[in-house]
């Protein structure tokens, strides 16, 4: 029986015994046994020597730490690099920092039903509850709480879907089906896509319908509280031409009373050429339907948590997408641009004691991309040069109403927002084990808003921002490389957060910008890889919304804040059929100074940025067709929302377990599991009821333990 692998993100016939390798957790570093070879577009080992023990690799990371290496003392062991996406050009992984690789093959054997848990289960990215409904989970990477998502960018094939408002980028609108691979890259990102990457950059990387031979698959799952899945995918053409279309459909009732949630999907892409030279067209449809259950206040959460307090709210999105890429080689430059444009609309209706609120939005974004690629070889060193231009026109539309007893209170806003930059990165091999990058980036952003039923004057702001980054790899001994970067990022503030509906209003807010350091150590050898990270970010003029600022609070800009702390992941092949990996962070996230109300926060806790965080999944090969796999994802204590007075208890830690189980037969995968499979109740996302005297919380309970079953066929 033959079936299609996956190898480089093309598909090839492989024997049925080698369907399930052990599972790369981490494919930036993942080891390999023997010489077995990945077939997920990961790593290719072929290494005849057996890992160093554990104790030279801590006494290696410790004097890293101390002493930053200059040369190599041993060659690095050979290994086939990662082909990824992340200088804006496909290329053998060769970033300033350490890169996490999710694959095609690593979402499917997971217990993920969601891009938002693949990402926490993966790739250790820090997700909530998304308060709206939909399943766009809020991201975090590296400790900014409830602006997480907004110091986070998220792209798609190297374009942009974060928004320019206080919304969380789409990530449902992309069908797992559909995605080849994902790139996490921690602290960086801003020289190459500009402003809100501080805590760094999600690269979704969609597969390509070039070089593909014909094929497709078909998925359905069914769970706890009626919870229905549909994907369908399916690829054609031949020589220089391919095309490939997508589709999903979700819908079911969710935990909470009020929560019913549907999304459609809707995906195609024609593509022409081979190689180097080569055109694509992509267009995307995205179509959420979701009832809104509202928060549970501390009684009702402990007493019925799965009720709702907003009966008759609910909320609508319908967008779509549209991108056209062309690449082309002349000589030794690589030529490549991209032509996006991205449209939204979203509705939401909220009802509450003494009236109604309800708001529609639409937002349109066009965006050219033109980037080159040199490389060459200066003086016996091997060298790229990266240079590009980035420009876009964002439009926003926000119509909504506010209906009381006896009166109505419309408003009508309307902003744009106009990006224009220019970047470059080098990087420049001084020695056979080093690399040395250097990159920057020059940004002017015009941003103006407008409110023309209370007579407000147009509100706008002109920017001319800087970004830069520097960064060494260098080979320490063999399968042993150190790291240490450091750069500068910004972000302006969005349309949300200098809204004013109501004079008078406060000034408009400044950029926030910060100093980015980070040294590393990665070990990667057949059956054992780890990887050490440690950062530090400080933050001048942090955009945050103050709880403990006027009557309602607002956003403001900060004074000095910091995040800084500890990355370390690792896997170890246990055995030919047994892989265990595991993620740990500490992130300590705090205020360094500032008085608001009388109140004091130098010091204090940022809310919302648990201090403790770590995965663990155990991936067992029963047989060669069936696999057992039990993921743990453990999230520590943390300051509840608008408690930056740091007056109130700790939000709990919690701690939960998913297992799931594959098997095949033929073309056939048959497969069941069980989320949450304590039983435990929590919450991921809380705000405590007063900031300047807390009392008390609301809640957003998420669910407990719950089943679902499924089946995939592809040909």
């Amino acid at each position: 029986m033959h079936k299609y692998g996956i190898v480089a993100g093309k598909r090839r016939p492989v024997h049925q015994d080698a369907l399930f390798p052990p599972s790369p957790r981490f494919s930036t570093i993942r080891p390999a046994r023997g010489d077995a070879r990945r077939r997920n577009g990961s790593i290719l080992v072929d290494l005849q020597s057996r890992p160093m023990v554990i104790g030279t690799l801590v006494i290696a990371i410790l004097s890293t730490a101390t002493y930053p290496p200059i040369v190599a003392a041993e060659p690095p062991a050979e290994l086939d690099r990662i082909v990824v996406t992340a200088s804006r050009f496909p290329a053998a992984l060769e970033q300033p920092v350490a890169v996490t690789v999710i694959t095609t093959e690593e979402i499917a054997e997971s217990t993920a039903g969601t891009l938002g848990e693949v990402l926490s289960r993966l790739g250790g990215v820090h997700v909530r509850q998304n308060l709206t409904g939909t399943p766009d989970q809020p991201l975090d990477l590296r400790g900014f709480g409830v602006s997480g998502d907004q110091n986070t960018l998220i792209l798609i094939n190297g374009q942009r879907i974060s928004e320019n408002e206080l919304v969380s980028a789409r990530i449902s609108s992309i069908p797992l089906v559909a995605i080849e691979r994902i790139e996490i890259l921690r602290g960086s990102g801003t020289v190459l896509y500009g402003g809100g990457a501080t805590g760094g950059t999600i690269n979704i990387v969609t597969r390509s319908s070039l070089g593909t031979p014909p094929g497709g698959s078909v998925f359905a799952s069914y769970g706890s509280y009626n919870t229905r899945e549909l994907r369908a995918a399916v690829n054609g053409g031949s020589g220089y031409w391919g095309y490939a279309l997508y589709a999903s459909r979700s819908e079911g009732d969710n935990y909470r009373r009020n929560n019913d949630a549907k999304v459609e999907n809707l995906g195609a892409e024609v593509a022409f050429g081979g190689g180097n030279n080569r055109a694509a067209l992509r267009i995307n449809g995205n179509r959420q339907r979701v009832r809104l259950p509202g928060a549970r206040s501390e009684s009702e959460y402990r007493s019925d948590p799965r009720g709702t307090s907003t009966p008759d709210d609910s909320g609508e999105l319908d967008g779509w997408d549209a991108t056209f890429n062309v690449q082309h080689r002349l000589g030794p430059v690589l030529i490549a641009a991209d032509l996006g444009y991205r449209e939204r609309s979203n509705a939401y209706f909220n009802a509450f004691a003494g009236g109604t609120y309800a708001s529609d939005v639409d937002a349109h974004v066009t965006n050219f991309s033109p980037r080159a690629k040199w490389t060459a070889t200066l003086g016996g060193m091997e060298n790229v040069l990266i240079a590009g231009a980035d420009w876009s026109q964002w439009q926003y539309r926000s119509d909504a109403v506010f209906n009381g007893t006896g009166f109505s209170a419309p408003t009508r806003e309307r902003a744009t927002q106009r990006n224009r930059a220019i970047y470059m990165q080098n990087n420049l091999q001084i020695l056979p084990g080093s690399r040395l990058t250097l990159g920057g980036r020059h940004e002017r952003i015009d941003l103006s808003a407008a409110e023309s039923v209370t007579p407000i004057p147009r509100r706008g702001q002109d920017y001319s921002l800087n970004a830069w980054e520097a960064g060494l790899r260098q080979a320490l001994m063999r399968n042993l490389t150190a790291y240490a970067r450091f750069g500068q990022s910004f972000r302006i503030a969005n349309v949300d957060e200098i809204r004013c509906s109501f004079p008078p209003c406060q000034a408009m807010l400044e950029p926030q910008t910060s100093h980015d350091r980070e040294i590393g150590i990665e070990y990667r050898a057949k059956d054992l890889a780890a990887q050490l990270a440690l950062f530090d970010i400080s933050l001048s003029r942090e955009i945050h919304f103050n709880r403990l600022s006027g009557i309602f609070g607002q956003n403001e800009n900060l004074p000095k804040t910091r995040r800084r702390g500890l990355e370390l992941k690792g896997g170890y092949a246990l055995s030919s059929t047994l892989d265990l990996d595991l993620r740990y962070a500490y992130t300590q996230a705090e205020f360094r100074g500032g008085e608001f109300n009388g109140i004091r926060i130098g010091g204090n806790d940022v809310p919302s940025v648990p201090r403790h965080r770590a995965n663990g999944s155990l991936n067992w090969k029963i047989l060669p067709s069936t696999r057992l796999v039990a993921a743990m994802t453990y999230t520590g204590e943390q300051r509840y929302d608008n408690d930056q007075a740091n007056r109130f208890e700790h939000m709990p830690s919690y701690t939960v377990t998913d297992v799931k189980l594959t098997h095949t037969i033929g073309t056939v995968t048959l497969a069941a599991g069980i989320n949450n499979l304590f039983d435990r109740k929590y919450y991921s996302y809380a705000l405590v009821n007063n900031p300047l005297a807390p009392t008390s919380f609301n809640a957003y309970p998420e669910a407990r333990r719950n089943g679902y079953a499924s089946v995939a066929y592809c040909w």
